[in-house]
């Protein structure tokens, strides 16, 4: 019964902060556009950037390779014609789907009412022409992006309960405190915290760079959304039925080498292992970071804090096992700790890719 009651706790947090309405918008100008210049005359956009759960990131089109990347995308996956096609140009992402509104009046006088009517449902009927190549009609399309600040913190929260680096971080120190200095092994924890941290955010902005310049967003994040689903799988199975069949682990042929560099306790070794825990342990937390970073991808320039966020959250319980240890308490019972609760740690990680997989696939 505690197993269920625990299960269902966590599914109902989690779909309760997927659902806290959110809007985005995301608005395309150049320099030199007269229309874009009208749209910056009504101050439309600054009043409804004003409003609660609603927030507008523009992007500069004409010397901004970002924004023109990220423009040229949104064409793609909306189908728009290229000779059809300009600024200015805004895109409303909101309740798991997203439309367009092109030209100066359409976005002028329907992107308030485009945000208050925009109920998930696909909708092509929005706007007319209003002059110019960049003054086109609008639309909508599927998108998998209902990303909010809290599902980015209880995402990482899950994800840093991770058993793979508790474990190392947990031999290290123990090496050396064995060694009788406490705060060395202080250090040498901490160090590897924040190898892990620059490690893994060096990874993620590279990897959302990919994603936000590819024009098939949406096919990564469908397949992404099936790996996340396996995995969690994996995960769910292991509370169950832990140590049967294959699990999420640090592989067996690389707890040799990272022995190797935790008993050399030396600063270069230390880093070094940092760098090949953050590797190796992309089987334990690599599903849950793919999920998320797929969907920063879509959040603009929003997704840098999300991104640093995350990591900082990922690598909190760290810095918390290294001073509890410092501290003084037993290595062997942290690690008793961590072992006794193993499988509930799986469980939360296996309900939370579940969540972020049904968000890719724009089911909730």
């Amino acid at each position: 019964m505690k197993k269920l009651a625990l299960i269902f706790a966590l599914i109902f947090l989690v779909t309760t902060v997927s659902a806290v309405p959110q809007t985005e918008v995301s608005y395309f100008y150049s320099i030199g556009c007269t229309h874009c210049v009208s749209i910056a005359q009504s101050g439309i956009l600054e009043q409804i950037n004003s409003t609660d759960n609603i927030t507008v990131t523009k992007y500069e089109t004409s010397t901004n390779q970002q924004g023109r990347t990220l423009f040229l995308n949104y064409g793609e996956q909306f189908g728009i014609p290229r000779d059809e096609f300009g600024v200015p140009f805004a895109v409303i992402k909101q309740s798991g789907n997203h439309s367009y509104l092109m030209g100066d009046t359409p976005i002028i006088e329907n992107i308030e009412n485009e945000i208050s009517d925009f109920n998930g449902t696909t909708l092509y009927s929005v706007a007319a022409s209003s002059g110019s190549s960049g003054d086109g009609g609008g639309g909508s399309g599927p998108s998998k992006n209902n990303l909010t600040l809290w599902a980015i913190i209880i995402a990482a929260l899950i994800d840093s309960i991770n058993p793979c680096a508790f474990g190392v971080l947990l031999f290290l120190m123990a090496v050396l405190l064995s060694m009788g200095s406490s705060k060395r092994a202080l250090k040498a924890g901490l160090t590897y915290t924040l190898v892990i941290f620059v490690v893994y955010l060096a990874a993620g902005f590279g990897i959302m760079q990919f994603l936000s310049s590819t024009s098939v967003l949406n096919e990564i994040q469908l397949v992404a959304g099936i790996l996340i689903i396996l995995a969690a799988l994996i995960e769910i199975k292991d509370f169950f039925w832990e140590g049967k069949g294959f699990s999420l682990k640090i592989p067996a042929g690389a707890k040799p080498l990272l022995e190797k560099y935790a008993r050399k306790g030396t600063l270069v070794s230390i880093i070094v292992l940092g760098v090949l825990v953050a590797l190796v342990e992309l089987p334990c937390t690599g599903a849950i970071y793919l999920g998320i970073l797929s969907m920063i991808a879509e959040s603009g320039t929003i997704g840098i804090f999300y991104l640093v966020l995350y990591n900082l959250i990922f690598i909190l319980p760290l810095i918390i096992l290294a001073l509890v240890v410092y501290r003084g308490m037993e290595v062997d019972a942290a690690n008793e700790w961590v072992q006794n609760n193993k499988k509930y740690m799986r469980l939360a990680a296996g309900i939370i890719m579940i969540i972020i997989a049904l968000l890719l696939f724009g089911i909730i």
